[in-house]
């Protein structure tokens, strides 16, 4: 009986190990990519139709790989946030919760503004397309309450999960206010200085700064994950 009992939690020891790796490769994978994303973005507007148009009509190949790395930087910072949510939930599990709730709710938000990129692009890179047509269309949609409302609420739902993250992780002593308070600050400074590449580029190096910081704790931990007893 004590050997059937042993085993899983031998596993479990052993598995706790990878998911500490896993998770902090993630935390500095991430938000590298995202700044990748940021250094590469041909500059413009996100509110304004015009620029939004010909970024993606002069510079569609700058335009579709900086768009397309913005997409997959949230695809790998979901699961890093997942990983800031689990060094939490033993010591204080409401931000845990509400933080993770919040934040993988927003990351909806965040893929349907990458449509809205994909869309754009379809629509200035085609030369089978109409430019004045497509154009308007562009901004119609910009202009269209009844999905950039929506979109927007949602998205600022990941803005509230990492500031919840953060308050969890500065009291569990795994990161300083400051620092965890740069993941919401960096995130929506992507999403609101795209039309201003240092500070762009700026907010991408937020993102490293804060997610990075625990990354490279979780890795260089000898084993298990950060916690109160270990703090940062």
């Amino acid at each position: 009986m004590a050997s059937n009992i042993a085993q899983p939690a031998a596993a479990a020891a052993s598995y706790a190990n990878v998911e500490r790796i896993g998770f902090g490769i993630l935390m500095i994978f991430a938000p590298l990519v995202v700044l990748a994303a940021c250094i590469i973005h041909p500059p413009h507007a996100a509110e304004n139709g015009a620029e939004y148009y010909h970024a993606a009509h002069d510079h569609s190949t700058q335009f579709y790989i900086a768009h397309t790395l913005f997409f997959f930087g949230a695809v790998f910072l979901l699961p890093a946030v997942v990983g800031l949510v689990r060094l939490l939930q033993h010591s204080h599990p409401k931000a845990a919760f509400w933080g993770g709730l919040l934040s993988l709710m927003g990351f909806i938000g965040w893929g349907a503004l990458d449509g809205m990129d994909f869309m754009t692009y379809v629509a200035g890179s085609s030369s089978n397309l109409d430019t004045n047509t497509m154009q308007t269309y562009v901004d119609d949609a910009l202009a269209n309450t009844a999905i950039v409302v929506p979109v927007t609420v949602v998205f600022l739902l990941l803005i509230a999960g990492l500031c919840v993250i953060a308050v969890g992780l500065h009291r569990a002593a795994i990161l300083p206010l400051w620092l965890g308070l740069l993941m919401p600050l960096g995130v929506f400074g992507v999403i609101s200085t795209l039309e201003y590449p240092p500070l762009l580029i700026g907010s991408g190096l937020l993102l490293l700064a804060s997610f990075g910081t625990v990354g490279v704790r979780q890795l260089r931990a000898p084993n298990g994950t950060l916690s109160e007893a270990e703090p940062v």
